[in-house]
């Protein structure tokens, strides 16, 4: 409809910086719906706890309770959920390419699809593999890094 009815972003192809707006849209709204409210949720978990309330006995700013205690704790699960999202969105780049019009690996694979040329079906299917992959691995190694706790620095 926006693009279509009201004309204000391109409905197809690359035209200028206008021609980002709804891919981009497109990828990220239920992304980022879903990781505002794993971040909502494990907030107001650890503002619950019991050294966030000693934290405030002690007088301490909410900024500083937020920054310096709550958040670092809730990062875990936001790290984690980050790393599953991003390989969901790169997947969904198949789909947001051949929507829009974009020349790219997800077009790629699609018109590989339609010719029949496996071969490279499984090529860049294996290359959408080794990112999210990657992306786990990057992930991993934070949550370790940030969450001495975690049992992942263990292994």
């Amino acid at each position: 409809m926006v693009a279509v009815n009201l004309g204000i972003f391109p409905a197809a192809g690359r035209d200028g910086i206008g021609s980002f707006v709804l891919p981009v849209l497109a990828l990220s709204i239920g992304s980022a719906a879903v990781m505002s409210r794993i971040v909502r949720v494990e907030m107001l978990a650890v503002l619950d706890a019991d050294y966030v309330r000693t934290a405030r006995s002690k007088r301490l700013s909410s900024l500083r309770i937020n920054l310096r205690h709550a958040l670092p704790n809730a990062v875990t699960a936001t790290l984690t959920l980050s790393g599953i999202l991003f390989a969901a969105m790169v997947a969904g780049t198949v789909l947001v390419e051949n929507v829009f019009a974009w020349p790219g690996l997800g077009s790629t694979i699609v018109s590989s699809i339609r010719s029949r040329d496996y071969p490279l079906v499984q090529g860049a299917v294996l290359v959408y593999g080794a990112i999210a992959l990657l992306a786990n691995t990057l992930v991993d190694v934070a949550v370790a890094a940030l969450d001495p706790r975690s049992t992942i620095g263990d292994s």
